[in-house]
C-alpha cells in the first residue's frame, strides 16, 4: 500500500515539474525575427559615395580558383592616392608555371620596385602604371566605386560578418567596361557576375568585392583601414 502511494505521489511530482517545463517553454521568448533586408540599389549607391571620397585602402587580393590571364594569385598591402599614388605589400606570383610566394612590392613616385623572391632585393622594374596602376583601384572613375555603380539587377541576399563588420551581401552582374576599368588584364566582353559586401550601418563602406569570371573562379578583393594614413618611403634597389 505504501509503495503504491508513493509511486502515485512519484508520477504526481513528475507530471507538475513537466508541466512547469512546458509552460516555461511555452512562455519563453523566442527570437525576434531578422530585419528585412535594405534595398539593394539604394544600399550601393550609398557605399559609392562613400567609396569615391576615399583616398587610401587596406586590400587583400584574392584569385579563388585559377584566372589565366592574371600573374598574381594573392596580393596584400596598402595604397593610397595623397600625397601622391603610392603603395607596399607582398604579393604571390604564378609566372612561367612556378609559384612566387610573399614576393615585396613598393609603389613609389610611379616607379614600381619588386622583388621576385620572398625578401630578395627589390630591383626597379620601371613605371609602375605601365605593369599594373595601382591607383586605378581608388579613383572614382575607375575603381571600386565605378563597380558599385555599374552593378544591374542588384539584390540584397543576406546578411554577413566580414572582418569584424556587419555587412549585407548584395549580388548582381558588373559591366565589361567597369570590369576592364579596374582590371585591364581581364579583357572581358561580357558583364561579370558580381558580389559586394556592403556595411549595413555607418557610412556602408565597402567591406569586399567579388567578380566572377567564370564558375568557380573568381577576383576577391576585401578591403579594411579605409582613410587610414599609408606612408611609403622610396626603397634601396640593387
Amino acid at each position: 500500500m505504501q509503495t503504491r502511494k508513493r509511486s502515485a505521489m512519484l508520477v504526481s511530482l513528475l507530471s507538475t515539474v513537466m508541466a512547469g517545463v512546458l509552460l516555461v517553454s511555452g512562455c519563453s521568448k523566442s527570437e525576434a525575427p531578422s530585419a528585412p533586408l535594405p534595398d539593394a540599389a539604394a544600399l550601393l549607391k550609398q557605399s559609392a559615395d562613400t567609396t569615391r571620397g576615399q583616398q587610401s585602402v587596406h586590400l587583400v587580393l584574392t584569385v579563388n580558383g585559377k584566372i589565366a590571364k592574371l600573374t598574381v594569385t594573392k596580393l596584400t598591402g596598402d595604397m593610397t592616392l595623397t600625397p601622391a599614388v603610392a603603395g607596399q605589400g607582398k604579393a604571390n606570383l604564378s609566372v612561367g608555371g612556378m609559384g612566387v610566394q610573399d614576393a615585396p612590392f613598393v609603389v613609389y613616385d610611379n616607379h614600381l620596385y619588386a622583388s621576385l623572391s620572398s625578401g630578395g632585393p627589390l630591383s626597379d622594374f620601371g613605371p609602375a602604371d605601365a605593369i599594373y596602376d595601382i591607383s586605378a583601384i581608388l579613383r572614382p572613375e575607375t575603381g571600386l566605386a565605378n563597380i558599385l555603380d555599374n552593378f544591374t539587377d542588384a539584390k540584397a541576399v543576406g546578411r554577413e560578418d566580414i572582418n569584424g563588420v556587419k555587412t549585407v551581401k548584395v549580388t548582381g552582374t558588373v559591366s565589361a567596361e567597369a570590369v576592364n576599368k579596374i582590371a585591364p588584364q581581364l579583357k572581358v566582353t561580357t558583364a561579370l557576375p558580381g558580389t559586394a559586401w556592403i556595411e549595413e550601418g555607418g557610412n556602408h563602406q565597402l567591406a569586399q568585392a567579388q567578380l566572377e569570371t567564370s564558375p568557380g573562379n573568381n577576383l576577391q578583393m576585401t578591403l579594411t583601414d579605409w582613410g587610414k594614413p599609408v606612408t611609403v618611403n622610396k626603397p634601396d634597389v640593387q
